[in-house]
C-alpha cells in the first residue's frame, strides 16, 4: 500500500515532493507564482485537483452524469489540456497532454501513459499527486450527490450560473491582501516574501491569527472582561497545531 501521507515539515520548508523517478512536484516560491501569473496558477491547480462535482454543467454538456464519473476518469479527460506551459511550475518537463489512456494488462485498469518516456500515472499515483496539491493549497473536495433528478438539474443550472457570473467578473488577486497583511504585521521585506514557499506563507498567516487571538484572550482574562471558566484553555496555547 502506497502512503498518502504528506510530510508537513517538508511542505513548510518547500521541499519537492517525489512521487517516483519520473514525477516530482515542485512547490513554487511566491516570487515564482507572481512571475507565472496568479490567475493562471490557480486555474491550473483547480484543473489538476478537480472532481466531477466541480464540473457538473460541463460534464452535462458532454452527455455525462457527474455522479457516474470517477475522479480519475475526469483527470484522464482534463490531462489533454495540461500542457507543460501550464503545469511546468509544478511538474517541470512532464507533459500530461502527450500521455494517453492504456489498459494495464496485469490488472485490467486504465492508466495514463507515455510510451516514449515510460511515465505511467495510475489511480494510486494520481491520488498521491492530488492529495499533495490539496494539502498544499488547503483544498477540501466538495462531493455532491443529488437525491433525485430534479435536484440534479437544479445543481447543474446553479453551476451554469456560477460559471456565467465568474466569466464577466474581473480577476481580483486573492494573494495580495494576505501577502500585504503578513508583510506589514511581521515586518517582512518584499524580497523575503518572494522567497517564501506557498505553504509557509499560509502557515505563517494561520500562526499569526492564533497568536493574535491568544493574546486577546489573555488580556481579557487579566482585565477581568472574560469569564475564565468559559474559555477553552487550548486556545491560550499559541504553539498549538495550526490545523487544530
Amino acid at each position: 500500500m502506497i502512503s498518502m501521507d504528506v510530510d508537513e515539515l517538508g511542505l513548510y520548508f518547500g521541499d519537492d515532493y517525489i512521487i517516483n523517478d519520473y514525477i516530482k512536484i515542485h512547490q513554487p516560491r511566491i516570487g515564482e507564482l507572481v512571475d507565472y501569473g496568479e490567475q493562471q496558477y490557480f486555474s491550473t491547480i483547480y484543473t489538476l485537483t478537480a472532481i466531477p462535482s466541480d464540473m457538473k454543467s460541463q460534464l452535462d454538456d458532454m452527455g455525462l452524469d457527474w455522479v457516474e464519473v470517477e475522479d480519475f476518469e475526469l483527470f484522464l479527460m482534463l490531462s489533454q489540456t495540461l500542457t507543460p506551459d501550464r503545469t511546468g511550475i509544478l511538474l517541470g518537463d512532464l507533459d500530461l497532454s502527450k500521455m494517453k489512456p492504456f489498459r494495464n494488462n496485469q490488472n485490467g485498469e486504465i492508466v495514463l501513459a507515455d510510451k516514449e518516456t515510460g511515465v505511467i500515472i495510475d489511480k494510486m499515483i494520481y491520488l498521491r499527486i492530488v492529495n499533495y496539491l490539496r494539502k498544499l493549497h488547503n483544498i477540501k473536495p466538495k462531493i455532491e450527490k443529488p437525491a433525485n433528478k430534479r435536484t440534479r438539474q437544479i445543481l447543474i443550472e446553479e453551476d451554469r450560473q456560477r460559471i456565467l457570473h465568474a466569466k464577466d467578473k474581473p480577476f481580483k488577486s486573492y494573494l495580495l491582501p494576505l501577502i500585504s497583511a503578513v508583510k506589514v504585521r511581521q515586518g517582512y521585506t518584499k524580497d523575503y516574501v518572494r522567497n517564501m514557499g506557498f505553504y509557509e506563507l499560509f502557515d505563517d498567516l494561520n500562526r499569526l491569527q492564533i497568536i493574535v487571538n491568544s493574546d486577546a484572550l489573555l488580556k481579557g482574562m487579566y482585565s477581568g472582561m472574560i469569564d475564565t471558566k468559559k474559555i477553552n484553555k487550548s486556545e491560550l496555547n499559541w504553539l498549538r497545531d495550526t490545523n487544530s
